[in-house]
């Protein structure tokens, strides 16, 4: 685009923001916590999952005490793409947070989708895992 006295100007047109569409939350997930394994598998994904990316959030390992330590989930791994199978997630829950133990044995997780088109966020699920 050239200004009236023709000098170039860096300013682009804008065609608008994105339509919104709605992001539905995910479905429940199973995580599947032992000393030697962690897989994070939702029961069910959306038919279509173009554009679409998992945000699983995780708290650091809790002692039995603890019954809510939703707030304290942070991310850990990187965005997922939704799949119907089992998502391993150990080897980054333990470099991020440390390995579970039998003095520090519950996990709380949170999780989203993400529309990478929109920017759109859906609703938070929660689950949580006990070392066992």
């Amino acid at each position: 685009m050239r200004s009236p006295q023709g000098e170039h100007n860096p300013v682009r047109e804008c065609t608008g923001p994105p339509a919104l569409t709605g992001v539905a939350a995910p479905a429940a997930a199973t995580v599947a916590l032992s000393a030697s394994a962690m897989t994070f598998t939702l029961d069910s994904i959306p038919n279509s999952v173009t554009n679409l990316k998992l945000v699983i959030l995780a708290s650091e390992p809790q002692s039995n005490g603890v019954n809510r330590a939703y707030c304290k989930a942070a991310a850990f791994t990187s965005l997922q793409t939704p799949v119907a199978t089992a998502i391993n997630i150990k080897a980054d829950y333990d470099a991020k947070n440390g390995t579970p133990t039998a003095g520090n044995p519950k996990v709380f997780f949170r999780y989203f989708y993400i529309n990478t088109a929109t920017g759109e966020k859906s609703a938070d699920m929660y689950v949580s895992a006990k070392l066992g």
